[in-house]
This record gives structure tokens, C-alpha cells and sequence, in this order.
């Protein structure tokens, strides 16, 4: 839809979209409906409020066709569902971005398709790992024990290390599945020492495979059957921030992460050393 369109639309319903939006009541009722119906009981151990506030604007959201009542409580229309959705959602991106802005802010997220940037509210629960002084390689001993708790690892990669490199023969070597998505860059790379002895020591185990993806891909990430862990280019040096990651062991991170790895495979022929 043109932004003209949307700026109409929102002007000729300005007063209902902002009866909604302004009330803290209204949107917190449309959000607990979300799980299931509830009685006037529930909502108010919910919201914290008492029968008095919410019955005002349960009548205002009834009058607009966003809930009905109930034998025993309340429950959404279609329409309440459709729209209790897309405010879930966007408070779950306000929340996502405001508690990790800095994270966000600081580095490049153009390479991550805007369909997955819509989905960041699945990464809410999560948190920043950095180095710090006390421990230089506090993001690299966690990418080890990623690797040691997993059962199979999906890892998109614009930059490699001979550390890097070893920690994914020896998890090949153990005998678990690894799918490894790079740039040509980094195909290049790994034509030389040390990465030629490596790649060869493990590229005939059949739990190994390695994908090229043709074009620019600002991001490292690995993605095992419990966590993510996500890394981008810095803004400021436009280079590789290994020392601030993303982490999150929650399964709705976990499966942002999975979808955003077979995003990328899909575009990213097989390479055979």
C-alpha cells in the first residue's frame, strides 16, 4: 500500500486507532484474550485493575465488534483476533529493539531479510554476550559450548579463524551433523593453510557439507537444536564484531534463527573441496 493510502486511511480512523493505541486498559485486554477467553476476574489480576476501569473500555471494545461477551467471561471476535495479533507483534518488535537497541543500532542488519526483521519480537528473549576485559574470549568459549551441547549445528559465516575452523572439525569428528553456509570470500580462504588440511581431514565425513551463498552476507550465526547465536558487522568499523553477540536458548529464537539458515541455503550451491 502507498504511504499516501496509509496516512488516508489512518486519518479518516484516527480516532478509533488511537482510542486503542492510547489506552493502556484496551490494548492489555486485547492481549490477554490472545491466550484464551477470560472472566472479568481474570482481567483484573492480569491488568491489575479493578472493575470499575475495565468494564468501561470492555463495553468500548464491544461496541466495536473487537470482543463479545460471554457466559463466563470475554473472548475475541475474528476481527480482535486479527487485530490482537498485529499489536502482539508490535509490541513484541518495540520490545525486542528497545531492551537490545544498542545491539541493533550499532550494527548492520541490511543483510537480514526485512521478513525476518519483522519477526524480531521471536528474539525478545535473549541477551548480549561481549568481551570484556576479565575475559577476552568470553564470545568464542561460548561458540565452543554451543558446539559441545549440540546435536546437529546450521552456521552462516562471512568471516573464518583457524580456531574457528578446528572448533568445527572436532564437532564433525564427534560424529555430528554440520551444515556450513559461506561467502566466495571465504571459499578462497579456506584454500589455504591451515583451512586446507582441515577442510580435508572432514569434507569426506557425511555429516559435513559446506554451501556458498553467491552474494554479500554480513552476519555470523550458528544455530543448534537449543540456541542461537547471532553476530553482525559493527557500523562504526564496517567490520566482523566477534566480540558482541546475540544469544538466546529460547525456542522461538531458536527457530527465527533455523528459518533465517534455510533462507540462506536455499539460495547457496553445495561446494565440494
Amino acid at each position: 500500500m502507498e504511504e499516501n493510502s496509509v496516512i488516508e486511511v489512518y486519518n479518516n480512523n484516527q480516532e478509533e486507532v488511537q482510542g486503542i493505541f492510547r489506552s493502556r486498559l484496551i490494548t492489555q485486554i486485547l492481549l490477554a484474550l490472545r491466550n484464551g477467553d477470560k472472566s472479568l476476574s481474570e482481567l483484573r489480576d492480569i491488568t491489575g485493575s479493578s472493575s470499575q476501569a475495565l468494564i468501561p473500555k470492555i463495553r468500548q471494545l464491544e461496541s466495536m465488534r473487537y470482543i463479545e461477551s460471554l457466559k463466563e467471561g470475554y473472548s475475541l471476535t475474528s476481527m480482535g483476533k486479527v487485530l490482537s495479533k498485529e499489536i502482539e507483534r508490535l509490541v513484541m518488535i518495540i520490545g525486542t529493539s528497545d531492551s537490545k537497541r544498542e545491539f541493533w543500532c550499532d550494527h548492520d542488519t541490511e543483510c537480514i531479510p526485512f521478513e525476518f526483521l519483522e519477526d524480531i519480537g521471536g528474539l525478545y528473549n535473549s541477551e548480549i554476550m561481549r568481551d570484556v576485559d576479565e575475559d577476552i574470549l568470553s564470545v568464542y568459549s561460548l561458540f565452543l559450548k554451543i558446539l559441545n551441547d549440540a546435536s546437529y549445528v546450521c552456521a552462516v559465516s562471512s568471516i573464518m579463524s583457524p580456531a574457528h575452523a578446528d572448533a568445527i572439525k572436532n564437532t564433525v569428528l564427534r560424529g555430528i551433523p554440520v551444515d556450513l553456509i559461506v561467502t566466495p570470500e571465504i571459499i578462497k580462504t579456506m584454500t589455504n593453510e591451515p583451512y586446507t588440511s582441515i577442510m580435508k581431514s572432514i569434507s569426506k565425513y557425511d555429516n559435513f557439507r559446506v554451501f556458498v551463498f553467491p552474494g554479500q552476507m554480513k552476519i555470523g550465526m550458528t544455530v543448534t537444536d537449543k540456541f542461537l547465536s547471532l553476530g553482525l558487522y559493527s557500523l562504526e568499523t564496517e567490520c566482523y564484531d566477534s566480540s558482541s553477540d546475540l544469544i538466546s536458548e529460547n525456542q522461538s529464537a531458536v527457530e527465527w534463527g533455523r528459518k533465517l539458515f534455510e533462507y540462506y541455503k536455499s539460495k547457496s550451491p553445495e561446494f565440494s573441496f
